[in-house]
């Protein structure tokens, strides 16, 4: 038997391509369904995958129709086009296909693509019963978890002819877990956790299970750093590194303290103030921010960037480097500026920045301000 790992010990019970079955033993009662349990609504829901969600068909406008000299009609196509599995290396991608004359069209007919690769190439399509019969197909892939429905997968800026539709994209087949009596002799009340992975092929098992441990461990990791929030007393205004002319605004308004200038900020009445514009506001915002007074709520601050990758259009690649940098949370994010982002530390491309500038404000919240040269 192979080993994984130290103790409790984890061995390799069986391994092929898209299947993998190990065993955990020993560990104390009650663990066995714990971990099971985590790891398999971990591995189901939050592995992600490739699929196509959306086509186009030339000549079709929508999917309740039939193309001539085709066997099967349009939702058959759309059916079969869903159990193409992918492996792709960009977040977004087309596959595009064009035959004439009688044959069995398979996913192996897609034009030859260098970002994609096809697992199940034998899935068959369609079928052209003439020769006459011509078909030319785009179909659009993106990268997601889960399961999507056609309403979670339509988008704007698509030819009026696009078809959407729901995708799986999740390579995870089926999970399955056994709890037991462990087998080390000297551990007779303890038990025994007996997993089984099977994939669609599109990705390991055994680094699915790695993924999957790492999810959890990297969400285990938050909750064993929480630390309960001080409760801190009413911090006037007047402490604020801010000019006279901004504190004497907010003192004739009533505002004297960081409570009463958070609940302003936050709810975008500070605009509607006479004296105060966008640059006073912008540097209110970035004092609050270093003297730890933040204008939302604490948890939406500490949100991890993980959660953000959709909001900002992060890449995997993007998301890494901005973790290996040290911006795991919001919080973090908003100690840097722009240029820090384009920096060579993050590499992240203008267009990112850009994107995460204009969510932010939408937030009414900033990068950090560019140092003067």
């Amino acid at each position: 038997m192979e080993y994984l790992s130290g103790r409790p010990k984890v061995k390799v019970l069986e391994e092929k391509e898209n299947y993998l079955k190990f065993v955990v033993d020993p560990l104390y009662r009650g663990y066995g369904i714990t971990l099971g349990n985590a790891l398999r609504r971990v591995l189901l829901s939050s592995i992600r995958g490739y699929g196509i969600y959306a086509v186009e068909i030339s000549g079709i406008t929508h999917e309740f129709t039939s193309i001539p000299h085709v066997y099967e009609d349009v939702p058959e196509i759309i059916f079969n086009l869903k159990q193409v599995i992918i492996k792709g290396s960009l977040d977004r991608d087309k596959l595009h296909l064009k035959v004439k004359g009688e044959k069995e069209v398979k996913a192996s007919d897609f034009d030859p693509n260098p970002n994609i690769k096809i697992v199940n190439p034998d899935q068959h399509l369609f079928t052209i019963t003439d020769k006459k019969g011509e078909v030319e197909i785009t179909a659009y892939v993106k990268r997601g978890f889960g399961y999507n429905l056609e309403s979670e997968n339509k988008e704007k800026g698509f030819p009026i002819n696009t078809i959407f539709m729901d995708t799986i994209f999740s390579p995870i087949r089926k999970v399955n877990f056994e709890v037991s009596s462990s087998d080390v002799a000297p551990f007779p009340k303890r038990e025994k956790l007996v997993m089984e992975i099977y994939t669609n092929g599109a990705i390991n098992p055994r680094k699915a299970l790695k993924e999957a441990s790492e999810i959890l461990k990297y969400y285990m990791g938050i909750i064993s750093e929480f630390k309960e929030e001080e409760v801190k007393k009413e911090l006037s205004v007047e402490l604020l590194p801010i000019p006279s002319r901004i504190k004497n605004i907010l003192r004739k308004e009533g505002i004297e303290t960081v409570t009463q200038l958070k609940k302003l900020v936050n709810s975008g009445d500070i605009k509607d103030i006479r004296g105060i514009g966008e640059k006073s506001i912008e540097e209110i915002r970035e004092v609050l921010f270093k003297t730890e007074e933040a204008v939302e709520e604490p948890s939406f601050f500490s949100k991890p960037i993980d959660e953000l990758m959709d909001e900002f259009a992060l890449t995997d690649e993007e998301l890494m480097r901005l973790k290996e940098g040290g911006i795991k949370t919001l919080k973090d994010l908003l100690g840097y500026s722009a240029s820090d982002l384009l920096s060579d530390k993050f590499e992240l491309p203008s267009k990112r920045v850009k994107r995460i500038e204009n969510k932010l404000r939408k937030w009414n919240l900033f990068l950090r301000k560019e140092k003067k040269k």
